[in-house]
């Protein structure tokens, strides 16, 4: 079945950029919502969204350009992979991991259409990984904390992905759940440093963001 997609024009770090999503997001959540009776809100949507933590995650690698340009770096829940073909843009060597293939597909008709061919776009879930352990100088996340049932096995495979003396770097919108997902994550063992912290205006939304660097402890 085709779906009916929609051209997002983003500003991101002073890029612009052409985000393909879901034409009608009302009909996407309302349908998706109405199969999601679970604990864990399985099939929720959230990947069709672009949130404010993007635009902390997105100046951040504009700012560390010179550190990630060349180097293999991943996204983790990529989503529709703005901050992915931001970075690659950047000059970054980018693996963008999801578990929905429809996110994924999004994503790759985007980095076409801002001419930035070369992200390697994977499906998996973090709970099963299959990348070569230890391979990431640097990873990165933005609102992956939205379920305290995802914070282990992140945690797990965070680990099994970053190289000796790599940065992890996670964007959140403060919610509810925030502050056990964090405390939960902070258990298996990371240091954190928190880099910025600030409230993003961010298509009608008005949301406190912060962003923190994870290295291993």
């Amino acid at each position: 079945m085709q779906v009916s997609a929609h051209v997002l024009n983003l500003k991101l770090a002073g890029y612009r950029l052409a985000v393909k999503r879901h034409a009608d997001l009302e009909t996407l959540w309302a349908g998706m919502l109405d199969q999601s009776c679970d604990a864990e809100h399985k099939g929720i949507p959230y990947w069709a969204e672009v949130w404010p933590s993007s635009v902390l995650l997105a100046e951040h690698l504009d700012r560390h350009r010179q550190l990630i340009r060349g180097r293999l770096c991943l996204e983790v829940g990529c989503g529709l992979g703005a901050t992915a073909i931001l970075a690659a843009r950047l000059g970054a060597r980018v693996v963008a991991v999801d578990m929905e293939p429809e996110a994924l597909g999004f994503a790759r008709q985007s980095a076409i259409i801002n001419n930035v061919p070369d992200v390697l776009w994977v499906g998996m879930d973090w709970k099963h990984c299959g990348l070569k352990r230890h391979s990431f100088e640097f990873i990165w996340a933005g609102d992956v904390l939205y379920e305290t049932g995802f914070v282990l096995p992140l945690a797990k495979f965070l680990r099994e992905c970053l190289a000796p003396g790599g940065r992890i770097w996670v964007s959140d919108q403060e919610r509810n759940v925030s502050g056990k997902a964090w405390s939960t994550l902070l258990s298996q063992g990371f240091r954190p440093r928190e880099v910025e912290g600030r409230r993003v205006g961010w298509f009608g939304q008005n949301a406190r963001v912060r962003l923190v660097e994870l290295t291993r402890g």
